[in-house]
């Protein structure tokens, strides 16, 4: 049977917004946060609609809701599609074949796409940002007071009156910014031939963010504010330590701090697939306190992160994906490896590493929901 929507356990006494908290400050839970993916993939859903997933349930957020995942007012400003426009680009059709179509989509950057609707990372071809000339002519979009820029979250924050549910806002970090403006190969060289226009670009995603979270602020004080970068692959980062220091670090710290600081947000959350290791200390030393996903295959082991940082950030995720398309066995053997000696260490969220598969049953899926929480069950301290 599908866990009730919305639903925590019988009898619990924290509110979703008292449990993220008490976990990011590693106090005890009445139980663990209950957020098992970041994600499912298109492909996942349509595959479960035939094993008994009800049609409705077609995007992540039906999916988290029917999932029982714990609530959250989640704003989104950004992140993954774009840096934060408003407005964002109209996608456009340049050209298109029988296998394949070329558009401009609502970053602005020009990709190449399969029509069989296939989840593939998008061919790209050209970004908006080239010099400061057009950097200049796309600045307008990512102006912190556009009308209307906050319209979903005060939405949000009249449905949640009694502060129930933790209000998290999901915004575009510096490196997610560097590259959807630029593009990935143009942003390598850009480090070594065009550093005045990238600490241009960083100084006006500082001014962006701190007006943007200031008004969200004013209306209600988000839980956690969370970066996203997806800056690393399965060997390490995408930018070594030393380019991170030079062209991320300073605006990190100023926003961070104006975060914190400025604006009491007590959970600064970051976002990267692939091995983050090396970066890791740059991260905690810039303010951020919880990271996700941790991947498996990358390389990452929760457990030796925690080892390595106690108490410095919560951990979300760290449980291989792949064990759930391997079988109940490989899911029992996956869930005793990380939630038990994790929970005890506190400061965790039960999570696997990434968005779920479409390799993955549906049964197994649910058997995966509900191992993990009879495993974690009251523990979270």
């Amino acid at each position: 049977m599908p866990v009730e929507e919305g639903r925590t356990s019988v009898g619990d006494e924290m509110t979703p917004r008292e449990r993220l908290l008490a976990t990011a400050a590693f106090e005890p839970t009445d139980r663990p946060v209950r957020t098992e993916t970041i994600g499912f993939w298109p492909e996942t859903l349509e595959r479960w609609h035939s094993e008994g997933l009800p049609p409705e349930i077609n995007e992540d957020v039906s999916a988290y809701l029917y999932s029982g995942f714990d609530p959250q007012l989640p704003v989104p400003l950004g992140a993954d599609k774009h840096p934060g426009f408003d407005p964002v680009f109209e996608e456009e059709v340049l050209e298109e074949d029988e296998r394949f179509t070329v558009k401009r989509d609502i970053s602005g950057s020009t990709v190449k796409v399969l029509k069989d609707g296939a989840s593939t990372i998008p061919a790209w071809l050209d970004s908006p940002v080239k010099d400061s000339e057009s950097w200049d002519a796309i600045k307008p979009r990512l102006d912190p007071v556009t009308p209307g820029r906050l319209e979903v979250a005060k939405a949000l924050i009249e449905f949640d009156a009694e502060r129930n549910w933790p209000l998290c806002a999901y915004f575009t970090g510096l490196f997610g910014t560097h590259r959807h403006l630029l593009g990935f190969n143009r942003l390598m060289i850009a480090y070594k031939r065009q550093p005045d226009l990238l600490h241009e670009i960083s100084t006006h995603w500082v001014a962006l963010w701190k007006g943007v979270f200031a008004g969200l602020a004013s209306m209600r004080r988000p839980e956690m504010a969370s970066l996203w970068e997806d800056m690393c692959y399965l060997n390490g980062p995408m930018i070594g330590p030393r380019v991170f220091e030079e062209f991320m670090s300073p605006y990190y710290h100023e926003l961070i701090g104006f975060l914190k600081g400025e604006l009491d947000i007590p959970i600064i959350g970051l976002d990267t697939d692939g091995r983050c290791t090396e970066l890791i200390p740059l991260f905690v030393r810039a303010g951020v306190n919880m990271l996700w996903p941790f991947e498996v295959q990358a390389g990452m082991d929760v457990l030796q992160v925690r080892r390595d940082w106690p108490r410095q950030f919560v951990i979300w995720g760290g449980m291989d994906k792949r064990a759930l398309a391997n079988g109940r066995a490989a899911i029992d053997a996956e869930i005793e490896r990380v939630v038990p000696p994790m929970l005890a260490r506190g400061g965790y969220i039960p999570a696997i590493d990434h968005s779920v598969p479409p390799d993955v049953p549906f049964a197994d899926w649910q058997y995966f929901l509900d191992r993990v929480r009879m495993v974690g069950g009251g523990r979270g301290d």
